[in-house]
């Protein structure tokens, strides 16, 4: 109980009994608690939607690192294609030639050949 000489404008309406005090204290302490058990599952669910968005994003991120890497791979292997292809064509224009000027000089070759077993 407050006493009237402590205070000197307490009127009896002003003055709040023991148990109110602690009644008003504990409802306070339970009003903390109850906000700080809200405040740490709105943190949970903050950590866990950001680890959920963090996976998206890593998936999303090898996905598209791996289309990068396909599409790079597949223009290499078009280009590599290409070249051979190319190659290809040279060889057998060269092997063309060479067939060619086989049939040319086969006659004067089995003529050589045939010379020189005669002179041996």
């Amino acid at each position: 109980m407050i006493y009237c000489s402590t205070f000197t404008h307490v009127t009896e309406g002003d003055t709040m009994g023991r148990a109110e005090v602690l009644r008003t204290i504990k409802d306070s302490e339970s009003e903390a608690e109850r906000i700080r058990a809200d405040a740490s599952a709105k943190a949970s669910e903050t950590i866990l939607n950001a680890r959920v968005k963090a996976t998206e994003t890593l998936g999303t991120g090898r996905q598209s690192a791996d289309d990068e890497a396909a599409s790079i791979i597949s223009e290499a292997r078009a280009s590599s294609a290409k070249e051979a292809t190319k190659v290809s064509a040279e060889g057998d224009s060269q092997l063309e030639k060479v067939a060619v000027n086989g049939k040319k000089n086969r006659k004067s070759a089995a003529d050589a050949v045939l010379s020189a077993f005669r002179k041996a």
